[in-house]
């Protein structure tokens, strides 16, 4: 069976701390989305820039277009713990996690999402993202679900997922920088349905990312996910992952980093020209 898409409430919620400089963009990305019914759910970690006064102050154009707004402000453990909280304030069929800074690929983003037809039983919809990174603009395909055991099958932004299903299992706040991974992966684990829509939902920033800086750690935590972080195969492949950053690292602090820019952009226009 298929559902009818087009009367479903969707919901998009924004986490943020001290967001003053990327807020407005996201937000205005939501106030530009085509689809309705639409709510707006912003979970601030009790920022203390302006964050919260840009809010405030782009709160009343929700309302004029018909966009339901919650504002919610207060500390939190993280990251999954303010997105949990969005959460328990959902009140659509779906739901978004749309981080500060990130934006819709287009006005008609969600539109688009939700004008195909999406079986009863999927529990997760996805696409495509493209990345800004510090050289050039870099797509990131979606994979096809059945990848999911072995690694991510796209970022939380460029997915709408089953409110309920997050209601009865929200993310584990023991997962620190990959709690939306155990999520889907215990998704998929549990035999839940997972349909991938070629088409650009997000546009998201990957310079300055949690998961940029820390990568050892999201590999540690996601191979506890999947089980196989006591494995020798799995210690000798993270060994060769810490000497591989680490020698990055070097070049890095040795080579200017203008310098280095312009030889990412350089093969990117390489890469580009190949294809």
């Amino acid at each position: 069976m298929y559902r009818i898409m087009s009367k479903e409430l969707i919901t998009v919620v924004t986490v943020c701390f001290n967001a003053g400089q990327t807020i407005a963009k996201t937000m205005q990305s939501v106030l530009n989305q085509t689809y309705r019914p639409l709510e707006y759910i912003l979970v601030d970690g009790k920022s203390t820039d302006n964050t919260l006064n840009i809010i405030y102050e782009l709160e009343p154009l929700f309302h004029e277009k018909g966009i339901a707004v919650r504002i919610v402000s207060e500390k939190d453990k993280g990251i999954f713990d303010a997105m949990n909280k969005g959460v328990k304030l959902a009140n659509g069929r779906w739901v978004n996690f749309m981080n500060a800074g990130d934006v819709f690929y287009n006005d008609k983003t969600i539109d688009f999402v939700f004008s195909h037809e999406i079986p009863m039983e999927v529990k997760l919809v996805y696409g495509d993202t493209l990345r800004q990174k510090s050289y050039a603009v870099v797509a990131a395909k979606g994979n096809i679900p059945e990848v999911t055991p072995k690694l991510m099958p796209a970022c939380h932004q460029s997915m709408f997922t089953d409110v309920d299903e997050l209601k009865s299992h929200p993310f584990d706040l023991s997962y620190r920088l990959s709690a939306d991974y155990n999520f889907v992966y215990n998704l998929y684990k549990r035999g839940e349905k997972m349909l991938y829509i070629p088409v650009n939902i997000s546009f998201c920033e990957a310079v300055y990312g949690v998961s940029s800086v820390n990568k050892i750690a999201v590999k540690k935590e996601c191979a506890r996910i999947r089980g196989v972080d006591h494995t020798l195969t799995w210690k000798i492949k993270i060994l060769g992952k810490q000497v591989e950053y680490g020698i990055k690292q070097i070049i890095e602090y040795l080579i200017p980093a203008s310098f280095l820019k312009e030889m990412k952009i350089r093969n990117r226009k390489r890469l580009e020209h190949r294809k």
